[in-house]
């Protein structure tokens, strides 16, 4: 029997096209394996467990079109050739497709036997091309010098175990490397410790985007110097039998770092973390330079960080830490009103939540079950998923001039959570001030903190921001901020149509008073909704989601590829609730029509 080691995926939303294409191309089942994806999210569910050689898609899919998986598959699997085909072919999409970098284009009905050629060619030539060969008698290091000392253009693909990673050389550089989540120099350096393996070269593969502009001399001795810097570290943490690390490694429990300069609180943020059998404080660090000792030796899956330290403050740890060792912080803190943007600050550098530090006067059982929530939450973000922004720049008063309140056009909820702080900042100010849309914009967040964001937001945005009060009125053109969990309704008085903020109830919780806001909304704008969920967003049971559907309303998501905590997001997909996946650019067109 042949050994087949090519995979072919075709992904298209219509069965029958399906089963059409898989039996036209079953007579040539034994130069390649046939899988098959009916959206975009099941095909890089595929594209993560299998290596797939050549990819066939339809454009006009939902959730996910063949081009927003195109540029997806270019960023995280460059090697993988891609077909593209449609039946709604433009001017408009042809001059996508051309920009896009596919490998081919075809218009339904496509012709099978021109589809069997082009891929019984690609196929072919992904068989023959480059060579492979074993570390154990060749270094990595000595293979990448060869190739740039030739001046060559290839792609070197190394294998350790299960673990796959790709290294692009352009003209004798190093320009891109991808391993997992990684991109740019640090998978570069992740790919070149490995010491035994196997690789094979893939010749010139195109990228989507050059990572590395360091030159391949700096990269290797940099990359040698790490190996030697690990192995190193690696015999003193064995000498010095690190209890810690050993013990969490043989157990499923989270292993937190806490980062503040107060002996007294590490010992309260201790005890109420180990409550929970499933985390474990592995140390504790009282400034920011004493914190990237610990991170590089005890690897945290978590770390919570205090904003005002002596020595290195968490503004700076933050940096050194997102940019040398990515791993999730939470910032837990009490800031004063007149530093509370500061907190908004490290929430652009990458933390991906914002909680209060526990206070003695309070209900310390509810302070500890928001602590340990945020800590489970956080510690599933995916850290490579966050780009820094730069914050939003002020808007001169001038130029948001008050207009007379007018008539809510529509309801547009923004509603997010862990990680979701970025976006939410970012989306805000570019809401236009023409817009007749009501924005309410629902963050996971202590609820001292909503004035903060309120002003924040207000001298940035070109729309008045406002927070949530006990009866507010809805206009158009204005965004309203409160904090999730609260228990907020939209009910009408007249012609007008208020938040109400009610009592919470004993043994009620988040989930709640979230689907019954949703609910709400979905009896009193029928028609005229449209919700968008950021990293994070508490959706609830998904019953007041539903109701929003089911009113005819509109239900978007932030790309996934862009999320941190993606869980909630994932859930609403799976439950059929999505409308769209949009960046930034996409959810304020969504916003701005009518």
């Amino acid at each position: 029997m042949t050994n087949i080691n090519a995979r072919l995926l075709i992904v298209d939303d219509d069965p029958t096209i399906l089963f059409m294409l898989k039996k036209g191309l079953a007579g040539d089942r034994n130069q390649y394996e046939i899988l098959m994806a009916n959206d975009g999210q099941k095909a890089l569910a595929i594209l993560d467990r299998e290596k797939i050689d050549l990819v066939v898609s339809d454009i006009n899919m939902p959730i996910m079109t063949g081009l927003d998986l195109l540029a997806t598959i270019r960023v995280r699997y460059p090697e993988t050739k891609v077909i593209l085909m449609t039946g709604y072919s433009s001017r408009k999409v042809r001059e996508q497709v051309k920009e896009s970098g596919c490998l081919y284009f075809l218009e339904k009905p496509v012709d099978l036997g021109h589809l069997k050629e082009l891929i019984a060619k690609e196929i072919s030539q992904e068989k023959g091309s480059g060579f492979a060969g074993t570390l154990s008698n060749i270094q990595l290091d000595d293979l990448i010098q060869m190739c740039c000392l030739s001046a060559i253009s290839t792609a070197i693909r190394a294998r350790k175990g299960d673990e796959v990673g790709t290294l692009f050389i352009e003209e004798g550089e190093i320009i891109h490397a991808v391993y997992k989540d990684l991109h740019g120099e640090e998978a570069f350096y992740e790919i070149l410790a490995w010491r035994s393996g196997s690789f094979e070269t893939l010749g010139n593969v195109p990228v989507a985007e050059i990572t590395i502009d360091k030159n391949w001399q700096f990269l290797l001795m940099e990359g040698l110097r790490r190996v030697d810097e690990k192995a190193i570290e690696a015999e003193e943490a064995s000498k010095e039998g690190n209890k810690n690390t050993v013990a969490d490694k043989n157990t499923a429990r989270l292993r937190v770092l806490i980062v503040d300069d107060s002996s007294m609180m590490c010992r309260i943020l201790t005890d109420m973390l180990e409550s929970d059998k499933g985390i474990k404080v592995i140390g504790t660090a009282k400034n920011g330079e004493e914190a990237l000792d610990k991170i590089d030796r005890f690897k945290p899956d978590l770390i919570t960080l205090d904003v005002n330290m002596p020595v290195m403050d968490g503004s700076t740890a933050i940096k050194h830490i997102m940019i040398k060792t990515p791993c999730p912080v939470i910032i837990v803190s009490n800031p004063h009103k007149s530093s509370q943007v500061r907190v908004l600050d490290f929430l652009l550098l990458g933390a991906v939540d914002f909680i209060n530090k526990p206070v003695k006067r309070k209900d310390m059982s509810g302070q500890q079950n928001r602590l340990i929530s945020s800590v489970k939450t956080s510690a599933t973000a995916a850290t490579k998923s966050f780009k820094r922004i730069r914050a939003p720049k002020a808007n001169p008063a001038q130029n948001r001039k008050e207009k007379t309140k007018r008539p809510c056009g529509k309801i547009v909820v923004l509603c997010s959570g862990a990680g979701g702080y970025a976006e939410l900042i970012r989306t805000i100010p570019l809401v236009s001030r023409n817009t007749n849309a009501g924005i309410i914009a629902i963050q996971h967040m202590p609820e001292g903190f909503v004035s903060s964001l309120v002003c924040y937001l207000n001298k940035r945005s070109q729309i008045p921001v406002c927070p949530i009060t006990e009866e507010t009125p809805v206009f158009g053109g204005t965004c309203y901020v409160g904090a999730c969990g609260s228990p907020f309704s939209m009910q009408a008085e007249g012609l007008q149509t208020i938040i109400k903020i009610g009592n919470k109830l004993p043994g009620e919780h988040d989930q709640d008073n979230t689907d019954s806001f949703f609910s709400s909304i979905a009896d009193e704008y029928s028609g005229k909704m449209l919700v968008v969920l950021f990293s994070g967003a508490n959706t609830g049971s998904m019953e007041g989601l539903k109701r929003i559907r089911e009113r005819d309303g509109q239900i978007i998501i932030q790309k996934l590829d862009t999320c941190m905590v993606a869980g909630s997001l994932e859930a609403a997909i799976k439950n059929q609730l999505v409308s769209a996946e949009a960046d930034t650019a996409g959810i304020i067109k969504a916003i701005a029509e009518k």
